[in-house]
């Protein structure tokens, strides 16, 4: 009888993360050699990646991938070149940090080194400003969900400073509330509604009460306070899903931050999460009028969503990538030193369907894939839909790592996939061909790490079939980041 063994080495994940250990080389606007394919030359337009720019800093390595400073990579097609500049966001924290040459400030799964002496009552966290770039309201946004944003010129990719939003993101709920936390967080999925252009977003704020506020900014960029939800628990969320019909819902898992132990610094926020995997997850539902549903599905934790609508019965279908447990912070280590769990979490592409009036949730498998970071066409968000586009790879496929660039029709609950050996992709984001009106229509941009080479390559493909319409390549090695955005001309 052959013992699986608990974690599985894969050399293209270790050569990943010493490639990218630290990106120090910032480039200002230099053509990215072609050495492969053709460029369309009707794809003109901007493509801001953001995402960590480096897994060690100063010596030390991060406990978490998520710790990152945050490095904004740009890329300008005009039909016949691209051109690439990157660049990190100076946050304060950073700069800080730069200027003593040494780590100053906790982060979200990483302690100062040092022990519990050095991160005792230490509660000031470093903004990574590394999830995410947005561009709403006439301005380009860093976003990391666990403080304010960060305000880039779309040109230079210069830091213009922190951005609250005209003071909407500062604590005002009481006194007390603004000593707890005097900033207000502002995640990085919000979501822009289809037809007012409205942008959407949340924060999970701790204070005298664990709230989940809701914020609407208007195309013109003036931000409110739609509303702020008292929770039971300090809760975890870092995706939504907004509807064309204006229904907002959140899928918020049993776990809860050990704040004792964190405020100690005998552990870091994330391994401070402790999971209750008794009890169900709270599927949260905010109707237009703000009225607020609760209703309960079996334990589980999704990551990220691909999309959400109110069906014709008037039912609200959510797709998204669902765990059956929660990625904890030990395995998250792990990552970065190579080691992938054989028995990890798998997130697996699932529909649920939510009848408000029965309080009923539902699931299903949508396809026989596992996948993270998801896309789909831009204009159809909070709509009914038909493709996706995500890295993963197919069940039957046994190596750990999400190597296969995924495309999922969720009308026929099949994909394709496509992938080379000793080769990691980012997230595809989808670029409709102009004037197209098929929905997979569309090119994919992505970055891609091959080991063999150790380099990185920035990929055009065919939305349609996956198949590779032009390859260029990169100066330097940066990590693939989390988030992107597309600005046609």
């Amino acid at each position: 009888m052959s013992v699986t063994p608990k974690t599985m080495f894969s050399a293209t994940l270790h050569d990943y993360v010493q490639a990218n250990r630290t990106v120090t080389d910032e480039y200002d606007d230099v053509p990215l050699e072609l050495i492969d394919g053709s460029l369309p030359a009707d794809l003109a337009g901007t493509l801001y990646r953001n995402g960590n720019g480096r897994f060690q800093h100063q010596g030390v390595w991060y406990d978490h991938p998520f710790d990152g400073d945050g490095m904004i990579a740009k890329f300008r097609f005009d039909g016949q070149t691209v051109r690439y500049r990157n660049r990190y966001v100076r946050t304060r924290e950073f700069v800080e940090e730069e200027q003593a040459g040494r780590m100053l400030y906790r982060s979200f799964g990483t302690n100062l080194p040092g022990g519990f002496w050095k991160n005792a009552g230490k509660m000031q966290f470093k903004n990574t400003a590394n999830t995410s770039v947005i561009w709403h309201g006439g301005k380009m946004l860093a976003l990391w969900e666990g403080g304010w944003p960060h305000q880039i010129d779309p040109d230079t990719l210069y830091t213009l400073g922190r951005y609250d939003y005209n003071g909407v993101l500062r604590n005002s709920f009481s006194w007390l509330d603004s000593k707890i936390t005097p900033e207000m967080q502002f995640s990085a999925h919000p979501k822009i509604h289809p037809t007012t252009g409205v942008l959407h977003n949340f924060g999970t704020v701790p204070g005298t009460k664990q709230r989940l506020v809701l914020y609407e900014v208007d195309p013109t960029g003036k931000a409110r306070v739609a509303q702020a939800i008292d929770m039971d628990a300090m809760t975890f969320a870092h995706d939504f899903v907004l509807t064309e019909s204006g229904h907002r819902i959140f899928f918020l898992t049993p776990v809860a931050f050990d704040m004792p132990r964190a405020l100690a610094g005998l552990t870091s926020p994330a391994a401070s999460i402790r999971v209750d995997r008794a009890k169900p997850t709270l599927v949260l539902v905010v109707d237009p009028d703000n009225t607020i549903h609760r209703l309960h599905t079996d334990f589980c934790f999704v990551f990220h969503f691909v999309n959400g609508y109110q069906d014709t019965d008037g039912t609200l279908v959510v797709d998204g990538l669902r765990l059956d447990d929660y990625p904890e912070s030990a395995g998250m280590k792990a990552y970065l030193e190579g080691n992938v769990s054989d028995n990890q979490a798998a997130a697996r592409f699932v529909r649920y369907r939510l009848d408000l009036t029965q309080k009923d949730v539902t699931w299903e498998p949508l396809a026989e894939y596992e996948g993270e970071l998801p896309e789909i066409h831009p204009d159809l968000t909070g709509r009914p839909y038909q493709y996706s586009w995500s890295i993963g790879k197919p069940f039957t496929h046994h190596k750990p790592l999400f190597d296969h660039i995924v495309k999922i029709d969720a009308l026929t609950g099949t994909g394709i996939h496509r992938g080379d050996t000793d080769t990691l992709p980012s997230e595809p984001i989808v670029v409709p061909r102009p004037g197209s009106t098929a929905e997979d229509d569309a090119w994919l941009l992505y970055l891609l790490f091959d080991a063999p080479t150790q380099t990185t390559d920035l990929m055009i493909a065919d939305a349609a079939d996956l198949s590779t319409v032009a390859r260029l390549r990169l100066p330097h090695n940066i990590p693939l980041g989390f988030h992107g955005l597309w600005l046609p001309d």
